[in-house]
């Protein structure tokens, strides 16, 4: 019989549509958090049978984040299905990345992701359960191949966005508004200032991604920094504008520049904002970095601001109230 040890590991995933953010604590009674991030991508290409980085759960095989993108692959937010169809390959692959192989390994988890309200449940029936895991031999690394059984006692979906309130409640009497601007949706949450859920706002195809499709279309950065011809792809320039090494004169630059693009994006989540005019914004995710972005949900009464560590914000907020969502021993 397998022989597990109970919470051998205790997870909370952001399973995004761009990214995986794992934030996770290994054995009974540690409280040291750790992190891991991968591409939210996943291939079961045929050309996936052959590599030596695959990865197999009975008997399909996957290639999981960076190593899928060298192939056909599937981004998890290209597709509905692809929200609960590479869910499991996804947890499995943080796990691993996080414990290792070489013995069984229990786990329980907390998981949020966009639309978890519509796809949780799905996604809680595919990850729950006792998961055979093989990773084939690496013949030119020397590398046997390992077997190990992964066994998720319980996986809680939580709603994307919302517990991040915990990190800024002591700041906010009149309770916040608190925006997560994702690669594809923006989730926007006012709570009361005992954190309590006044109303929620959702909408696909209007994050980062979308903006930067629309800036690559409209070929408006050219010019900046040189730049006589518009990027490679919209991926690319989604990589200019977040990054965080950009002198302050070029971001403002950038900002000017994409504002119209960011405007058409955000503009029903403005509005939801501003029913909220005693409440502070705070801004989370990655499209939170994005140039121009806070002044967009910023107006004569309220002054949005950007969340410390804004794309971990929401796992760092649920960490803090994870020891009364996992099951008790």
């Amino acid at each position: 019989m397998t022989s597990f040890r109970r919470n051998n590991i205790q997870g909370i995933i952001d399973l995004g549509n761009a990214d995986i953010k794992f934030l996770y604590r290994i054995g009974d009674d540690s409280d040291d958090w750790h992190r891991h991030k991968f591409e939210s991508v996943v291939s079961t290409s045929p050309l996936v049978n052959n590599h030596p980085a695959r990865v197999l759960l009975g008997e399909q095989s996957y290639l999981i984040g960076e190593e899928a993108t060298a192939v056909q692959c599937d981004r998890t937010g290209n597709t509905d299905s692809g929200k609960v169809l590479n869910a499991l390959p996804l947890t499995i692959h943080a796990l691993i990345k996080a414990a290792g192989m070489g013995k069984p390994l229990s786990a329980d988890l907390i998981f949020t992701c966009p639309s978890v309200k519509a796809y949780g449940a799905d996604i809680q029936a595919k990850l729950v359960g006792e998961h055979k895991v093989t990773l084939p031999p690496d013949n030119a690394a020397l590398i046997d191949e390992q077997k190990q059984t992964i066994r998720i006692d319980s996986a809680i979906p939580q709603l994307e966005g919302y517990q991040a309130y915990r990190l800024v409640k002591s700041e906010c009497p009149h309770g916040a508004v608190m925006v997560d601007i994702g690669s594809r949706t923006i989730l926007v949450t006012a709570v009361d200032a005992q954190g309590r859920i006044l109303n929620r706002f959702a909408k696909d195809d209007c994050g980062c991604h979308r903006i930067a499709e629309r800036v690559y279309q409209s070929e408006c950065l050219i010019g900046l920094k040189g730049m006589t011809q518009r990027l490679p792809n919209a991926d690319q320039v989604m990589a200019f504008l977040l990054d965080t090494t950009t002198n302050k004169s070029l971001r403002q630059q950038q900002a000017t520049r994409i504002e119209p693009h960011v405007l058409a994006c955000v503009q029903d989540a403005q509005t939801f904002v501003s029913q909220y005019g005693d409440k502070p914004v705070y801004l989370m995710g990655g499209g939170s970095m994005l140039p121009g972005m806070v002044d967009a949900f910023s107006n004569s009464q309220q002054k949005a601001q950007t969340m410390p560590e804004a794309t971990w914000a929401t796992l760092i907020g649920l960490s803090t109230v994870a020891d009364r969502l996992f099951p008790q021993n």
